[in-house]
């Protein structure tokens, strides 16, 4: 019998066909995982906005100014933290999942439907990056992946609108998230001393920034140890907000170590992501994070990546450059720092260090 060719083969097919061995492409060498509790918890905000999302209009100076104080520490010393009383109802996260986990219910036929193509990651895949080495690795993992504000953007032939509820949960979903980034980035430009509160947002492209969702489901795995979910990683554009499914898997890497991002019910999970490193010059550092699988229980997670349009020139902001502290990265369009990202794939904190190393060699010249 002729060898399968397990490359084009989804994570989740592959998990249902019930095989007790991984195929060799997903097998890798992974990093132990630092298990103290004790000696590393990702901060937890509480924003103290209930469900009301205009709340944060009427915080007393005092409160805003402990609050502002709190993401600002987490962004410098950690780069990911955990936020509470967020203001996104509990209905829309429901509903979040619930139209997510549909998609991934439907048959294999009508999710190749909305399949990605070869370089391009919009759609329904498995695999990040088109790099042509054929030693490359698969995470155990599969993803759909779309723009999802402004709806202009969205690529309506990768779009499952047989979903009743998927458009109106996406654009509900996409609003309130729009302010909450939009609240995170006030607190960080107050922290960089920058012009206005509004800085970093203006940064992003403002009212023109770009959300895009990442839907990842990772099925139950027969060998975990020997696989990743999703290979570690910096992510590409300047805020992430992440929203899971209260199974542990998530991980950063802290002072070295893998540890684990503790679930907590209700909160959703911010990460400084490379453009933020670049507009702040290095004082907020992306941090490397990966996905981890399990052996009897499938895990599912929702990534929204704030970005900025793509013919937006990213550099470090003029107010953070002087004599005692020159710019740390060469600027470039997001679209090109954006393409070298997923024609490579992830590749830990290496196209944000390539970007700094670009600035170096042009200092130099």
């Amino acid at each position: 019998m002729a060898t399968q060719n397990w490359a084009f083969k989804r994570v989740q097919t592959l998990a249902d066909s019930g095989i007790q061995t991984v195929p060799p492409q997903y097998v890798r060498p992974v990093e132990k995982t630092h298990h103290d509790p004790n000696s590393f918890q990702v901060p937890i905000i509480d924003l103290q906005l209930g469900f009301n999302p205009q709340q944060h209009d009427h915080f007393c100076k005092n409160q805003y100014d402990s609050i502002a104080a709190q993401i600002s520490r987490a962004a410098e010393n950690w780069g990911f933290f955990q936020i509470i009383n967020h203001g996104i109802p509990d209905s829309i996260i429901a509903r979040v999942q619930a139209v997510s986990k549909a998609f991934f219910q439907l048959a294999t036929q009508e999710k190749e439907a909305y399949a990605n193509e070869a370089q391009n990651p919009i759609g329904y895949g498995s695999k990040i990056g088109y790099s042509p080495d054929s030693e490359a690795k698969f995470d155990w993992g599969d993803y759909y992946y779309n723009a999802i504000w402004p709806p202009d953007l969205r690529h309506m032939s990768k779009w499952p609108t047989q979903l009743s509820d998927f458009t109106e949960t996406m654009d509900e979903y996409s609003r309130e998230l729009s302010k909450l980034f939009e609240l995170l980035m006030e607190a960080l430009s107050r922290d960089l001393g920058l012009e206005t509160e509004n800085s970093l947002n203006e940064s992003v492209g403002g009212e023109k920034k770009e959300l895009y969702i990442r839907m990842n489901y990772y099925p139950p795995c027969p060998q975990p140890d020997l696989v990743v979910g999703l290979a570690p990683h910096s992510d590409p554009n300047a805020l992430t907000i992440l929203l899971h499914d209260q199974t542990p898997g998530l991980q950063i890497r802290k002072n070295g170590a893998w540890i684990d991002v503790q679930c907590v019910p209700g909160a959703l999970v911010v990460n400084i992501a490379d453009q933020m490193e670049i507009l702040s010059n290095g004082k907020y550092k992306s941090i490397e994070h990966r996905g981890m699988v399990h052996k009897d229980r499938s895990r599912m997670s929702w990534a929204v990546f704030c970005s900025p349009p793509r013919d937006v020139v990213v550099s470090p902001r003029t107010e953070l450059i002087d004599q005692q502290h020159p710019p740390l990265y060469q600027g470039a369009a997001y679209r090109e720092y954006l393409t070298k990202f997923f024609k490579k794939g992830l590749d830990g904190k290496g196209h944000i260090q390539e970007a700094k190393q670009q600035h170096s060699v042009v200092s130099n010249s």
